[in-house]
């Protein structure tokens, strides 16, 4: 049996809508006038960059830059190679400079902190972070169930990865960025019961909570949070 993971859920033509709003900052493809926006950096040769003093240090640095452009982190999840967050934004230019000095303050200190490593010339992050806008509520709600599922396997060892921002959920404790009163507004559900859905369902499960919670949300609803006015 294939292993069901976000997009293998999606419709065809939703697929193809996905899959176009993937792009780096520099190209034309991407869409840069939504207000949510799942963001993924990676490591630039797939090596291992983040142990829990970085992962801390880039999780701190990210609340900061975020709470001075006015970013709201929704989910967000560190793991060894690779991050993710889902924020809503005020602006693109505003979500560009938060990853702009993000990732060149992230790479000093990673280089800083292994010199012999990472020799001057030598690439720790790649370029662009990959943008991908979300456009609708159950999109948003899965999303975020994907990156809860993103350190499964840290969890099978009884192990945890780097960061992830789930603890939160789990003890309705919350520190700025992330809003707790965000979360029962838009979906309706209490950050806890957010966390037993994506903590005791599967991905398809999700799938099906998702539209049918959400089956009352209009074209015109969705335009509406999902658009830039």
């Amino acid at each position: 049996m294939s292993e069901i993971t976000f997009e293998s859920l999606l419709s065809k033509r939703e697929k193809e809508v996905f899959e176009t709003n993937i792009g780096r900052s520099t190209e034309k493809k991407i869409d840069r006038t939504g207000c949510f926006y799942h963001v993924i950096t990676r490591s630039f040769d797939g090596g291992t960059i983040y142990y829990q003093d970085t992962a801390d240090y880039r999780h701190s640095l990210l609340c900061s830059l975020c709470e001075s452009h006015g970013v709201t982190l929704l989910f967000s999840v560190t793991m060894l190679n690779h991050t993710h967050e889902i924020m809503m934004v005020p602006d693109w230019a505003s979500l560009v400079e938060v990853y702009r000095v993000l990732d060149l303050m992230v790479t000093r200190t990673i280089r800083r902190r292994s010199p012999k490593r990472y020799r001057k010339g030598i690439r720790i992050l790649k370029r662009h972070p990959t943008y991908v806008v979300i456009r609708d509520i159950v999109s948003l709600f899965c999303t975020g169930k994907y990156l809860y599922d993103n350190p499964e396997y840290f969890r099978a060892l009884g192990k945890k990865a780097p960061h992830s921002c789930f603890w939160m959920f789990e003890l309705n404790h919350f520190t700025t960025p992330y809003d707790e009163t965000f979360y029962t507004k838009l979906f309706g559900l209490s950050p806890r019961e957010i966390f037993d859905i994506y903590s005791q369902k599967s991905p398809e499960d999700v799938w099906k909570y998702a539209r049918q919670h959400f089956s009352f949300w209009t074209p015109e609803m969705n335009r509406a949070v999902f658009y830039r006015k």
